[in-house]
C-alpha cells in the first residue's frame, strides 16, 4: 500500500540509454547551461525563489537545483499527500551538482514525467561554483490588491500556502473553473509571476501563467468528450491517485478517456472494474501505522478485519474508511456497515432477497438485505439498485433482477 518512489542517481552520458519520444519542447535555462524536454507545450517556467528552475502544467512539477561542490544537498524529495510519484536524478561534476526533480500528481503521466526528467542535458560544465542560498517567504513580497475573475486554462491548477513550488499545497482548481484574484505577488515592484487568490474562505497562491481574463474553450477529452471544468482527485485501492474530470455527456473520465462510473458518494468504479473511493487509503508509510486490528461482521454474517491506524482512522480490509456508530456497529464511507457481532442475518428489519444475473458474462447471484439500501451476496459484496431492474455492484459489474 506504499506510494511509488523512483530516484535515480545517473551520470549525465546515462541518458543516452533511454529511447524517448519526440517533445513537443525543449526548455534551455536563461544562461545557457541546462535544457530538458518538456512533455508538451502545456509546459512553463514559473517564478520561484528556493528553486533555480521550476517548470509546471499547472499540476505536475519539475524543479532543477544548481549547487556548488561543498553545499550541503537537500534530503531527497518524497511523495506527499499530493503528489504520488517523485522521479529524481542527478548530474555530478567535481565543482557542482545538478538535481532534477519530477512530482506527479496523476499517475497517468507518469512516463512522460519520467521521460522528461531522463531527457535532461547539461550543456555547460563548472559554471558553478558557490551558491549562497536564501531563504525567502511570502513575508519578502509585497501584494499589490486586486479584485478580478480569471479562469484557469491548465487540467489542474495547484493552490499553495506560499509564492514558492515548496510550499504546502492546500488546493486545487480545475480547467476551466473561475478563479477570485485578491492580489498580485511582486518583488522589487515588478510582478514575481504569482497571483493572491480567495480559496475556499481563505488565501491562497496560485502561478499566473495558468489563469486568463476570459475562459478557455471546451476542453476535449482523448475520445472526444468535452469536459465542463469539474474536477476530482480518487483513489485506487493501491492508494494511487487519479484526477477524473466530468464531461458534458454527465459521465466522469481520466486523461486519458476511461470512464468512470459513481457507486455512491465515496465509491467507483472505471469501466475496467477497477474500484476507486473518493477518500485517500490510508497507508503504512511515514507516520501513519497500524495500531490495532478487530474482527468485524457483514450482514450476511461473513467476517471482515478492521484496522485502526495512528491517525485515528479505520479501514477495511476492501479499504474502504469506517466511523464507530455506537452499539458495536461502524459505518463505511461507501454507505454499508460492519458488526462487532455476529448479525442474525435475514431476520432483522424487512429483509428482502434477489437473484441477479450478470449482464456480461450471466453469471449469477444471490443478494440480501436488511434494510432496503445496500444488498450483498454471500461473499460480502456489496450491490446497489439503479432502478430499471439493475444493481450495480462495488467493483463496477451490472446485473439484472431474475427474481
Amino acid at each position: 500500500m506504499k506510494k511509488k518512489l523512483f530516484a535515480a542517481v545517473v551520470a549525465a552520458a546515462a541518458v543516452l540509454a533511454f529511447a524517448l519520444p519526440a517533445a513537443a519542447e525543449t526548455f534551455t535555462s536563461a544562461d545557457g547551461v541546462f535544457s530538458i524536454d518538456l512533455p508538451n507545450e502545456n509546459w512553463k517556467e514559473m517564478a520561484d525563489p528556493q528553486k533555480w528552475i521550476a517548470l509546471s502544467d499547472g499540476s505536475n512539477l519539475i524543479t532543477v537545483e544548481h549547487l556548488s561542490n561543498g553545499e550541503k544537498l537537500p534530503d531527497m524529495t518524497v511523495a506527499d499527500d499530493h503528489y504520488v510519484n517523485v522521479f529524481q536524478a542527478t548530474f555530478s561534476t567535481q565543482n557542482e551538482v545538478f538535481i532534477i526533480t519530477g512530482s506527479v500528481v496523476d499517475a497517468a503521466r507518469i512516463p512522460d514525467i519520467a521521460n522528461a526528467i531522463m531527457s535532461a542535458k547539461v550543456l555547460k560544465y563548472d559554471t558553478k561554483m558557490k551558491v549562497n542560498a536564501q531563504q525567502v517567504s511570502v513575508a519578502d513580497f509585497s501584494v499589490v490588491p486586486a479584485d478580478k475573475t480569471m479562469y484557469v486554462t491548465t487540467d489542474g491548477l495547484n493552490v499553495r500556502s506560499g509564492c514558492s513550488t515548496s510550499d504546502r499545497i492546500i488546493g486545487a482548481y480545475a480547467y476551466g473553473a473561475a478563479v477570485k484574484v485578491t492580489g498580485v505577488i511582486q518583488k522589487d515592484g515588478k510582478d514575481f509571476g504569482w497571483y493572491q487568490v480567495s480559496y475556499n474562505g481563505t488565501s491562497g497562491y496560485v502561478s499566473s501563467a495558468y489563469l486568463s481574463d476570459t475562459a478557455p474553450a471546451e476542453k476535449k477529452g482523448a475520445n472526444g468528450q468535452t469536459f465542463t471544468g469539474t474536477a476530482a482527485t480518487v483513489y485506487a485501492m493501491d492508494g494511487t491517485a487519479v484526477t477524473i474530470y466530468k464531461a458534458n455527456d454527465g459521465n466522469w473520465y481520466d486523461g486519458n478517456g476511461v470512464k468512470f462510473t459513481w457507486l455512491n458518494d465515496n465509491m467507483l468504479s472505471n469501466e475496467g472494474g477497477e474500484a476507486f473511493t473518493a477518500n485517500k487509503p490510508a497507508t503504512s508509510s511515514g507516520n501513519i501505522t497500524p495500531v490495532n486490528s478487530f474482527t468485524v461482521y457483514w450482514l450476511n454474517g461473513n467476517a471482515d478485519t478492521l484496522t485502526e491506524y495512528s491517525d485515528g482512522s479505520l479501514y477495511s480490509s476492501g479499504w474502504v474508511r469506517y466511523e464507530d456508530a455506537g452499539g458495536g456497529a461502524y459505518a463505511g464511507a461507501d454507505g454499508t456497515t460492519l458488526y462487532t457481532y455476529m448479525p442474525e442475518f435475514g431476520t432483522a428489519g424487512s429483509s428482502q432477497m434477489h437473484g441477479l444475473s450478470s449482464q456480461g458474462s450471466g453469471r449469477p447471484v444471490e443478494i440480501q438485505s436488511t434494510d432496503g439500501d445496500v444488498f450483498y451476496d454471500d461473499a460480502g459484496v456489496a450491490y446497489y439498485n439503479q432502478g430499471d431492474g439493475t444493481y450495480i455492484d462495488e467493483n463496477g459489474d451490472v446485473f439484472n433482477v431474475e427474481w
